[in-house]
């Protein structure tokens, strides 16, 4: 079947939402390791932010690419709506074509970083790390030495957060639909009450608490890796108080967390306003989570 996705240079489609690059032509996984030193990622995973387009979200992957060229780079489109209406089992199938391409077989030698963008991003990780679980057993967590959490973890109470998630939903709502942006959020507030209390009628547990959780189950989230926090304290979408709380609650559960601060840049902005910061930060981050490794 021919899979039908929105144009991305350099990438091969999995899935519609699913991009792959570097992943050769056969023993893809072979080919990567001999590519890379110790020292370099064998993978690397960019969930992108909520309808972040693979225009926008590819920035990100070339500058993983610029730093680490011969690493299998996966990006991860992710549309708000699914996010909101599948249940586990359906993000976790979505995310099987993941497994299928990077870990298809059990490695714990695998080198991979997390980098994940938003709590739309966050939902399709975790349905990543419960999608390896199931593929390859329930003492089978998937391997990665670093996490970074671009604006992620948020606030969970529906009642507090319904106006900032509907307004990220709002801003993905194509340009060509002639309604007003306070109408269109209304609208898209109005769907996600909707879509939460229908899951809580069913005894579903919604999809932003749950992410967060399976993210510091070590059944699912390794203790080894890294976690990052990048984040700002203007982010309107996302209150730093917030993170930086889930930040605490991973290093009580035995997590070692970095917290890096951006100064007034935007949700999701702070590589576009930091560049600079933004890369020498992961990569230092890198560099402590191979020493973590190594002891």
């Amino acid at each position: 079947m021919v899979v039908q996705a929105p144009s991305f240079p350099g990438y091969t489609p999995l899935t519609n939402r699913i991009y792959i690059r570097n992943e050769g032509t056969s023993s893809s996984a072979e080919n990567v390791k001999r590519k890379t030193t110790a020292a370099d990622p064998t993978t690397i995973l960019v969930y992108g932010w909520g309808d972040g387009s693979p225009k926008h979200v590819s920035k990100y992957s070339e500058g993983y690419h610029a730093l680490f060229p011969s690493a299998r780079i996966v990006v991860i489109i992710n549309p708000i709506f699914a996010a909101a209406t599948q249940t586990l089992p359906k993000r976790t199938e979505a995310m099987n074509p993941v497994i299928d391409a990077c870990f298809p077989t059990k490695d714990d030698n695998e080198r991979v970083i997390m980098h994940i963008m938003s709590n739309t991003g966050g939902i399709y990780a975790a349905a990543t790390l419960n999608a390896y679980r199931e593929r390859h057993g329930e003492d089978a967590v998937l391997p990665h030495h670093l996490c970074v959490s671009d604006s992620t973890p948020g606030g969970l109470n529906f009642g507090s957060e319904i106006w900032r998630w509907s307004r990220a939903m709002a801003m993905g709502v194509p340009k060509w639909i002639p309604l007003p942006f306070k109408f269109t959020q209304a609208l898209c507030a109005a769907f996600l009450s909707m879509a939460n209390y229908l899951a809580l009628a069913l005894g579903i547990e919604p999809a932003g608490p749950q992410s967060a959780r399976i993210f510091v189950e070590h059944a699912y989230a390794t203790p080894r890796a890294l976690r990052l926090f990048c984040y700002s304290k203007e982010d309107d979408l996302i209150h730093w108080e917030d993170l930086e709380e889930h930040a605490n609650i991973a290093q009580g559960k035995g997590y070692q967390t970095v917290l890096e601060e951006f100064k007034g840049s935007p949700h999701v902005g702070h590589m576009r306003m930091h560049p600079e910061q933004y890369w020498s930060t992961i990569l230092r981050c890198w560099e402590q989570a191979l020493e973590m490794d190594g002891k």
